[in-house]
Protein backbone atom coordinates (compact mmCIF):
# COMPACT_ATOMS: atom_id res chain seq x y z
CA UNK A 1 0.00 0.00 0.00
CA UNK A 2 1.55 3.68 -0.70
CA UNK A 3 2.23 5.64 2.17
CA UNK A 4 -0.53 8.03 3.32
CA UNK A 5 -1.79 10.43 6.22
CA UNK A 6 -4.55 10.90 7.32
CA UNK A 7 -5.08 13.69 9.89
CA UNK A 8 -7.57 16.15 11.31
CA UNK A 9 -7.33 20.13 12.39
CA UNK A 10 -9.57 23.02 13.92
CA UNK A 11 -9.27 26.72 13.82
CA UNK A 12 -11.63 29.19 15.32
CA UNK A 13 -11.80 30.81 12.13
CA UNK A 14 -13.02 27.36 9.90
CA UNK A 15 -15.64 27.15 12.56
CA UNK A 16 -14.94 23.40 12.33
CA UNK A 17 -13.08 20.50 11.67
CA UNK A 18 -10.99 19.62 8.58
CA UNK A 19 -9.82 16.67 7.58
CA UNK A 20 -6.92 16.22 5.74
CA UNK A 21 -5.59 13.13 3.39
CA UNK A 22 -2.47 12.90 1.74
CA UNK A 23 -1.14 9.36 -0.08
CA UNK A 24 1.26 8.43 -2.82
CA UNK A 25 0.18 6.86 -5.65
CA UNK A 26 2.47 4.45 -7.64
CA UNK A 27 0.73 5.84 -10.90
CA UNK A 28 -1.42 8.66 -12.42
CA UNK A 29 -4.93 8.34 -11.27
CA UNK A 30 -7.86 8.28 -13.40
CA UNK A 31 -10.11 10.77 -12.92
CA UNK A 32 -11.31 13.99 -14.64
CA UNK A 33 -10.86 17.05 -12.32
CA UNK A 34 -14.60 18.14 -12.45
CA UNK A 35 -15.88 14.35 -11.60
CA UNK A 36 -15.73 14.78 -8.01
CA UNK A 37 -17.69 11.06 -7.17
CA UNK A 38 -15.13 9.51 -9.23
CA UNK A 39 -12.58 11.86 -6.75
CA UNK A 40 -14.41 10.42 -3.42
CA UNK A 41 -14.33 7.08 -4.78
CA UNK A 42 -10.14 7.39 -5.31
CA UNK A 43 -9.71 8.61 -1.60
CA UNK A 44 -11.92 5.65 -0.08
CA UNK A 45 -10.09 3.18 -2.33
CA UNK A 46 -6.89 4.99 -0.66
CA UNK A 47 -7.76 4.98 3.18
CA UNK A 48 -10.43 2.51 3.59
CA UNK A 49 -9.02 -0.28 6.92
CA UNK A 50 -6.34 2.04 7.98
CA UNK A 51 -8.13 3.35 11.11
CA UNK A 52 -11.51 3.33 12.66
CA UNK A 53 -11.24 6.90 13.06
CA UNK A 54 -10.20 7.40 9.72
CA UNK A 55 -13.26 4.88 8.36
CA UNK A 56 -15.94 7.40 10.02
CA UNK A 57 -14.27 10.36 8.67
CA UNK A 58 -14.34 8.73 5.27
CA UNK A 59 -18.63 8.40 6.10
CA UNK A 60 -18.83 12.16 6.35
CA UNK A 61 -17.49 12.59 2.19
CA UNK A 62 -21.31 12.30 1.27
CA UNK A 63 -22.22 15.12 3.72
CA UNK A 64 -19.53 18.13 3.49
CA UNK A 65 -20.04 21.01 2.21
CA UNK A 66 -16.14 21.47 1.53
CA UNK A 67 -14.36 18.96 -0.66
CA UNK A 68 -10.91 19.48 -2.80
CA UNK A 69 -8.81 17.02 -4.41
CA UNK A 70 -6.08 17.63 -6.37
CA UNK A 71 -2.20 16.25 -7.63
CA UNK A 72 1.13 17.63 -5.49
CA UNK A 73 2.42 19.25 -8.72
CA UNK A 74 5.04 21.27 -9.25
CA UNK A 75 5.22 23.46 -12.35
CA UNK A 76 8.50 23.99 -14.34
CA UNK A 77 9.13 25.99 -17.43
CA UNK A 78 12.72 27.07 -19.01
CA UNK A 79 10.72 30.92 -18.94
CA UNK A 80 7.71 32.91 -17.68
CA UNK A 81 7.87 35.48 -20.34
CA UNK A 82 6.51 35.59 -23.64
CA UNK A 83 6.45 39.09 -25.36
CA UNK A 84 4.90 41.56 -22.90
CA UNK A 85 3.35 38.95 -20.85
CA UNK A 86 5.12 37.22 -17.82
CA UNK A 87 3.89 35.18 -15.27
CA UNK A 88 3.99 35.60 -11.49
CA UNK A 89 3.54 33.04 -8.68
CA UNK A 90 1.71 29.89 -9.03
CA UNK A 91 1.36 30.70 -13.06
CA UNK A 92 5.16 30.50 -13.43
CA UNK A 93 6.46 28.23 -10.80
CA UNK A 94 4.37 26.81 -8.69
CA UNK A 95 6.36 24.64 -5.86
CA UNK A 96 3.36 22.58 -4.94
CA UNK A 97 0.19 23.24 -3.08
CA UNK A 98 0.28 23.14 0.82
CA UNK A 99 3.89 22.19 0.57
CA UNK A 100 6.03 24.92 -0.50
CA UNK A 101 4.75 28.22 0.10
CA UNK A 102 3.20 29.17 -2.95
CA UNK A 103 1.90 32.11 -1.64
CA UNK A 104 4.81 33.53 -0.33
CA UNK A 105 6.74 33.29 -3.31
CA UNK A 106 3.71 35.11 -5.39
CA UNK A 107 4.19 38.13 -3.19
CA UNK A 108 8.06 38.14 -3.69
CA UNK A 109 7.70 37.46 -7.06
CA UNK A 110 5.23 40.90 -7.68
CA UNK A 111 7.71 42.93 -5.37
CA UNK A 112 10.19 41.77 -7.68
CA UNK A 113 8.46 42.37 -10.85
CA UNK A 114 7.19 45.61 -9.87
CA UNK A 115 10.54 46.63 -8.84
CA UNK A 116 12.01 45.63 -11.98
CA UNK A 117 9.52 47.60 -14.38
CA UNK A 118 10.53 50.92 -12.44
CA UNK A 119 13.71 50.20 -12.68
CA UNK A 120 13.35 49.66 -16.59
CA UNK A 121 11.41 52.94 -16.61
CA UNK A 122 8.84 50.44 -17.72
CA UNK A 123 10.56 48.71 -20.48
CA UNK A 124 9.37 45.18 -20.33
CA UNK A 125 12.19 44.09 -22.49
CA UNK A 126 14.77 45.04 -19.52
CA UNK A 127 12.63 44.47 -16.87
CA UNK A 128 11.28 40.87 -17.84
CA UNK A 129 14.65 39.07 -18.14
CA UNK A 130 16.23 40.46 -15.29
CA UNK A 131 12.44 39.80 -12.83
CA UNK A 132 13.68 36.25 -13.99
CA UNK A 133 17.19 36.19 -13.21
CA UNK A 134 16.19 38.19 -9.57
CA UNK A 135 13.61 35.26 -8.63
CA UNK A 136 15.43 32.11 -10.53
CA UNK A 137 17.44 31.43 -7.19
CA UNK A 138 13.93 32.01 -4.77
CA UNK A 139 12.23 29.67 -7.36
CA UNK A 140 14.81 26.67 -6.89
CA UNK A 141 15.05 26.90 -3.21
CA UNK A 142 11.14 26.84 -2.95
CA UNK A 143 11.27 23.90 -5.24
CA UNK A 144 13.44 22.14 -3.13
CA UNK A 145 11.82 22.98 0.17
CA UNK A 146 8.72 21.55 -1.62
CA UNK A 147 10.15 18.27 -2.22
CA UNK A 148 11.24 18.02 1.43
CA UNK A 149 7.90 18.79 3.29
CA UNK A 150 6.38 16.32 0.92
CA UNK A 151 8.10 13.75 1.87
CA UNK A 152 7.90 14.79 5.63
CA UNK A 153 4.03 15.08 5.29
CA UNK A 154 3.30 11.63 3.62
CA UNK A 155 6.31 9.49 5.29
CA UNK A 156 7.10 6.68 3.81
CA UNK A 157 8.74 4.78 6.99
CA UNK A 158 6.94 3.78 10.42
CA UNK A 159 9.70 5.72 11.96
CA UNK A 160 9.07 8.85 9.87
CA UNK A 161 5.02 8.66 10.46
CA UNK A 162 5.77 8.21 14.20
CA UNK A 163 8.26 11.44 14.51
CA UNK A 164 5.41 13.49 12.25
CA UNK A 165 2.57 12.03 14.74
CA UNK A 166 4.15 13.09 17.91
CA UNK A 167 5.68 16.67 16.64
CA UNK A 168 2.00 17.61 15.55
CA UNK A 169 1.03 16.34 18.74
CA UNK A 170 3.75 18.42 20.60
CA UNK A 171 3.31 21.61 18.40
CA UNK A 172 -0.61 21.55 18.96
CA UNK A 173 0.17 21.93 22.86
CA UNK A 174 1.98 24.70 22.95
CA UNK A 175 0.87 28.07 23.80
CA UNK A 176 0.60 30.33 20.26
CA UNK A 177 3.82 32.54 20.79
CA UNK A 178 6.18 28.85 21.13
CA UNK A 179 4.43 27.14 18.86
CA UNK A 180 5.18 29.82 15.96
CA UNK A 181 8.66 30.25 17.23
CA UNK A 182 9.50 26.16 17.06
CA UNK A 183 7.92 26.22 13.43
CA UNK A 184 10.20 28.99 12.35
CA UNK A 185 13.24 27.02 13.39
CA UNK A 186 12.12 23.95 12.76
CA UNK A 187 10.36 24.59 9.44
CA UNK A 188 12.57 24.37 6.27
CA UNK A 189 10.06 26.48 4.25
CA UNK A 190 9.99 29.03 7.04
CA UNK A 191 13.63 29.86 7.36
CA UNK A 192 14.12 29.73 3.33
CA UNK A 193 11.37 32.41 3.22
CA UNK A 194 11.75 34.24 6.10
CA UNK A 195 15.77 34.93 4.95
CA UNK A 196 15.16 35.94 1.47
CA UNK A 197 16.47 38.76 0.19
CA UNK A 198 15.47 41.09 -2.52
CA UNK A 199 16.42 44.67 -3.77
CA UNK A 200 14.84 47.53 -1.79
CA UNK A 201 13.23 49.59 -4.36
CA UNK A 202 11.80 52.88 -3.79
CA UNK A 203 8.64 54.20 -4.14
CA UNK A 204 8.40 55.86 -7.61
CA UNK A 205 7.77 59.52 -7.77
CA UNK A 206 4.30 59.36 -9.05
CA UNK A 207 2.89 56.56 -6.91
CA UNK A 208 0.05 57.94 -4.79
CA UNK A 209 1.29 56.14 -1.65
CA UNK A 210 3.54 54.25 -0.18
CA UNK A 211 3.36 50.84 -0.62
CA UNK A 212 4.74 48.50 2.89
CA UNK A 213 5.55 45.11 3.08
CA UNK A 214 4.58 44.49 6.85
CA UNK A 215 5.18 41.48 8.70
CA UNK A 216 7.08 38.43 7.89
CA UNK A 217 6.58 36.47 4.40
CA UNK A 218 7.43 33.18 5.52
CA UNK A 219 4.36 30.42 5.31
CA UNK A 220 3.74 28.71 8.55
CA UNK A 221 1.89 25.51 9.35
CA UNK A 222 -0.43 26.60 11.98
CA UNK A 223 -2.31 24.68 14.32
CA UNK A 224 -4.94 26.43 16.89
CA UNK A 225 -4.39 25.64 20.14
CA UNK A 226 -8.39 25.24 20.37
CA UNK A 227 -7.88 21.26 19.94
CA UNK A 228 -5.32 18.65 19.22
CA UNK A 229 -5.04 17.40 15.90
CA UNK A 230 -5.25 13.36 15.61
CA UNK A 231 -2.92 12.21 13.08
CA UNK A 232 -2.83 8.78 11.57
CA UNK A 233 0.11 7.03 9.21
CA UNK A 234 0.66 4.04 7.79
Amino acid sequence: MAARTAGMYGSRRLGGARALFLFRSERELDHHHRDVPRQKELLRDAFKGMHADVDRWLEELDHTPAFYFDSVTQLRMDTWTRGRVTLVGDAGYSPGPAVGGSTSLAVVGAYVLAGELARAGGDHERAFPAYERAMAEHVRGSRAAALSAAKTLVPASRLGALGLAQGARLISALPAGPRRALLRLTTKSARLYNSMAVDDHPPSATSAGRIRLMGSLGNRLKCSSCCRPGLRNR
